[in-house]
């Protein structure tokens, strides 16, 4: 439903077969919004309060204060994005042609053919590509689990 005007805008601002093509379009969504929201629900309010009476505007409060507060959901944001995108291929596909623009996704599904399968390459390119994703989730695993945890409990 959202791949035709996606695909209109991408076209009209000139970014088809450009990374911006594979990076806007996710760059923000609703699980983002709702995860992040419930987690700044649980900041206390008088942070903002005590930063507002030291002098700070809307902005040095949201980078000096929500925004290192908010690591965990952040990081939990990031990864789930990251495995989102890893894994997609359907936009790489539809939104760039180039050879050099292709994701990891649409190498492993060249190694499908229709009628065999060489599945020793293939399961070896599956475990490299998953590689990535493992080193990210091992690197980030406190924020993760944290964000998770808090995410969407009030006091």
């Amino acid at each position: 439903m959202l791949v035709i005007p996606i695909f209109l805008i991408l076209k009209w601002a000139h970014l088809i077969n450009t990374y911006w093509a594979l990076i806007l379009p996710t760059s923000v969504n609703g699980f983002g919004i709702f995860l992040l929201r419930q987690y700044f629900q649980t900041v206390p309010v008088e942070l903002e309060e005590a930063a507002a009476i030291d002098g700070a505007n809307k902005l040095q409060i949201l980078w000096r204060v929500m925004l290192p507060l908010s690591r965990p959901a952040l990081v939990t944001l990031f990864l789930f994005t990251f495995i989102g995108e890893w894994n997609d291929v359907f936009k790489p596909l539809v939104f760039t042609t180039r050879p050099e623009l292709r994701t990891v996704q649409l190498a492993i599904a060249d190694f499908q053919e229709q009628f065999t399968n060489n599945w020793p390459l293939l399961m070896a390119a599956v475990t490299i590509a998953t590689v990535p994703v493992m080193l990210l989730f091992l690197l980030g695993q406190r924020q993760f689990l944290q964000g998770i945890a808090t995410t969407g409990i009030k006091n």
